[in-house]
């Protein structure tokens, strides 16, 4: 039942992105009048469709994408035209290339109404807390803020949360702020001058409260819960969150004593953190995360809310390829669709609200590959109608098909890549520890 699970969420959630991407040129297109042949969900061999008026809707067997045929335009190379109107070619560059952009600018915008509804359904997520550890040389240091010192009032201000305290330091931080502020029993006050840092060096400190659980992960196997918490792990004491993440990181597969408290009960146990990779590192995770709280935000705030988000995660996407490029960042964090399924079933079995943002931020993802500058990719069509402009004429025949057989290897060479890095990550590992 497990995987029917996984693979009806995986289904939704690929069927339902692809068809905002492929309706974004879809929509476009018909805008601008270019004749619509297909609007195909999947790629061929096609399964079954219906005709209406000019265009054929189908769904197609291979359910990894989609794609919209527009008259005058072919997959590889370009199509018999005749000069009609109605043809793609017979657009000029800037519609032709609003037909192209169209795609994922749909996938942006989708992640943003997604976000949207979250934060105006459920509110924001945050802490509660307001204990901060300021930034070495920041003009929080600098003012005598402490690791730990909790921050009670902003300009006067009674902040409870993360959320509120990190709004009112943005509001100030151009012109000054006035903390009040407790360490132990003393309060004291703290004055921070005009500062280009929106939060002045300062980053709240979280509980080592668990608020989520991984499945299948080192965590859940000792018996760990929501609202457990962690006050020791490897014997060492942890007051924060941050503490407590450096001594998991640092014990990569070692069997090590870890200490929580559950209701006033205080309980023990051993584990043994997972490997993995970041950057050049390798860390132990054990699959847990902080409790987080709601609190509710206005329209004004959530709009402003969703495009940040959106935009974060973007330029989050492509320092991610950056690094790759660089060699910062190992090829084997790259997921592919077994990744995605999985994480498809995760958060479904989640909840609405966790599935929505998993969607939210998948579409964000294909949006950014699919402007990629790789020929047969949206990004790659872009930077033809480009040259096109720059040279005053289109590519030969030739030349397309040439880099557009190039952009298939790519392709192919990165879906054999991803697909192996699920494989040996979910499946092949699992093969080997029956044989050990």
């Amino acid at each position: 039942m497990e995987y029917i699970s996984t693979l009806i969420y995986f289904i939704i959630a690929l069927g339902l992105l692809v068809f905002v991407h492929e309706l974004g040129h879809f929509l476009v297109a018909k805008k601008a009048g270019i004749r619509v042949e297909r609007f195909s969900l999947g790629y061929p061999p096609k399964m079954f469709g219906i005709t209406i008026g000019e265009t054929e809707y189908c769904i197609s067997w291979i359910p990894f994408g989609g794609y919209v045929k527009v008259a005058g335009m072919a997959d590889v190379g370009t199509s018999e035209t005749t000069g009609a109107p109605w043809e793609f070619p017979s657009k000029p560059i800037w519609v032709r290339m609003a037909v192209i952009a169209a795609g994922p600018f749909m996938n942006f915008a989708f992640a943003f109404v997604a976000f949207l509804g979250i934060f105006v359904a459920y509110g924001l997520d945050t802490y509660e807390t307001t204990a901060v550890l300021p930034a070495e040389h920041s003009p929080a240091a600098q003012a005598g803020i402490l690791r730990g010192d909790q921050v009670v009032r902003v300009n006067g201000q009674q902040v409870a949360n993360e959320h509120r305290l990190l709004q009112a330091l943005k509001s100030t931080h151009r012109r000054g702020v006035a903390l009040e502020l407790k360490r132990g029993d003393q309060v004291f006050q703290a004055e921070l001058p005009a500062s280009e840092q929106e939060n002045y060096g300062l980053s709240v400190l979280l509980l080592t409260t668990v608020g989520q659980l991984v499945p299948d992960m080192p965590a859940v196997q000792i018996g760990l819960q929501p609202g457990d918490r962690i006050t020791s792990v490897a014997q060492q004491p942890v007051g924060d969150w941050e503490q407590m993440k450096e001594q998991i990181n640092s014990h990569p597969g070692e069997n090590i004593p870890i200490e929580w408290e559950r209701e006033g009960q205080r309980l023990q146990g051993q584990i043994t953190p997972v490997a993995h990779t970041e950057g050049d590192k390798i860390v132990g995770q054990i699959g847990i995360g902080p409790k987080a709280s709601q609190t509710g935000v206005g329209i004004g705030e959530a709009l402003s809310l969703s495009g940040r988000v959106v935009y974060n995660s973007s330029w989050v996407i492509l320092d991610f390829i950056r690094q790759i490029f660089k060699g910062d960042r190992s090829t084997d964090e790259l997921g592919g669709p077994l990744r995605i399924a999985q994480m498809a079933g995760q958060t479904g079995e989640q909840g609405l609200k966790s599935f929505v943002s998993f969607l939210a931020m998948l579409s964000v993802n294909l949006a950014i590959i699919n402007l990629l500058p790789i020929p047969v990719l949206d990004g790659g069509l872009l930077t033809f109608l480009t040259l096109e402009a720059i040279r005053r004429r289109p590519l030969t025949v030739r030349q397309q098909q040439l880099f557009q057989q190039v952009g298939l290897v790519i392709m192919l060479f990165i879906m054999v890549l991803v697909t192996f890095n699920d494989l040996n990550q979910m499946v092949f590992h699992r093969i080997i520890s029956l044989f050990e």
